[in-house]
């Protein structure tokens, strides 16, 4: 199944299975970013609440994914993303029906599970049918969708502010059957190697510095993006920012991404995976460091709309790297794209857990200014485990 066109015969049909589960899953992540102000409300919920429901999904998807990427190499990941793509939809539903505050983030958790055994199957299937050569011009299509999702996902957060939840996330829900049917319809595609026990692929992977370059990076967009979400969108609420108009900010960014991730994949084709990523990160750490200074409300809009481009930039680099070092481990994908979710869902459920009692005690500047620090700490680490790779490839 694999060619050296992503785009056509079989891996055409696969692309469009993996992108349509993997845009449902980003457009159900962000929508519920634009209503954060809405369910605070709503359910009344403190500033450290909505941190839990932010973060219910990120924990949730942190504990499922290396599993899923695991099994993907020993059942097939077409079979997994089955498996999550039905669980997903049945999440769906429930947080749909959700009336309290504690069955919200009940009904987000179990959408974290179906999310994170989607999303590392998905990556393996994809990477292990697509030739090395092409991996950042595909990865950088699918964080194209991934924008696209993120720019219909606020979309949905305001259809269902305007209407109803079970509107909105009903039509949620019929993407994800889309979904469903694609996976069914499409081939399994390459077999994919057969990784031992998952502590010991968990152990290869974790020795090998492309991988701990890849971490940081995840790690990094985690911490900058993660603080801007939660703090940037409460201090727009507080402020009297609608939900729609904070929508149509992240919407905006969002499609700016769309672009941004296409073309990233085709020009880390030229410059290499790492630079990528690495001027992906510095976008997403910046942020954090505009958003210390005291700014008018459109400021603090405008920042939504200008980080929206720098994560597919930073994805487009973040998984070829991991796929390289799996390739040179002899492992399967999965279980290395899964590392990737997990130090990223991490970093999504600690950093606004983390984030919010600081900015309650210390103040938002001060939330800030730790969570820029973070990201150019991990942006060090990636280049030097970086050069680390480059040392041990002349070495073999």
């Amino acid at each position: 199944m694999r060619s050296s066109d992503p785009y056509t015969g079989a891996v055409r049909r696969l692309f469009f299975a993996v992108s349509t589960t993997m845009f449902v899953d980003s457009l159900l992540y962000l929508a519920i970013v634009p209503l954060l102000p809405w369910y605070a409300d709503e359910f009344g919920l403190s500033k450290v609440g909505a941190a839990v429901l932010l973060a219910s999904y990120p924990v949730a998807f942190l504990l499922t994914t290396a599993p899923a990427g695991w099994l993907a190499g020993r059942f097939g990941p077409r079979r997994v993303v089955l498996v999550g793509t039905t669980f997903f939809l049945a999440a769906t539903a429930l947080f749909a029906l959700a009336q309290t505050g504690e069955l919200i983030i009940l009904a987000r958790l179990l959408q974290g599970v179906g999310g994170g055994v989607g999303w590392a199957a998905a990556m393996a299937w994809l990477t292990g049918n697509v030739a090395p050569e092409r991996r950042s011009r595909t990865i950088g299509a699918i964080s194209g969708v991934l924008s696209a999702g993120a720019v219909a996902g606020p979309a949905l957060g305001a259809i269902a502010g305007a209407t109803s939840p079970q509107l909105a996330f009903g039509i949620a829900g019929a993407i994800a059957i889309v979904a469903l049917i694609a996976t069914i319809l499409t081939p399994p595609g390459a077999t994919l190697p057969r990784d031992p026990a998952l502590h010991k692929t968990l152990g290869q992977l974790l020795r090998h510095p492309l991988v701990i370059c890849s971490l940081a990076f995840a790690l990094a967009d985690a911490g900058g993006v993660a603080a801007v979400d939660l703090l940037g969108t409460l201090a727009l609420g507080a402020a009297g920012v609608g939900t729609t108009t904070i929508g149509i900010a992240i919407a905006a960014g969002a499609v700016l991404g769309i672009g941004a991730g296409i073309v990233a994949g085709r020009i880390g084709e030229r410059i290499g995976s790492f630079r990528i990523a690495l001027i992906g990160g510095i976008g997403l750490g910046v942020m954090p460091w505009i958003l210390a200074l005291p700014l008018p409300t459109w400021m603090i809009l405008a920042v939504l709309v200008a980080i929206g481009p720098f994560f597919p930039i930073l994805m487009t680099g973040i998984f070829p790297l991991m796929t390289s070092a799996a390739d040179d481990l002899g492992l399967s994908h999965g279980t290395a794209n899964a590392l990737v979710n997990m130090v990223w869902s991490a970093g999504f459920a600690v950093v606004p857990l983390v984030i919010a009692p600081i900015a309650e005690s210390l103040g938002d500047p001060v939330a800030y200014v730790l969570s820029g620090t973070l990201v150019v700490a991990l942006l060090v680490l990636a280049t030097v485990m970086r050069q680390q790779s480059r040392a041990r490839s002349l070495s073999h």
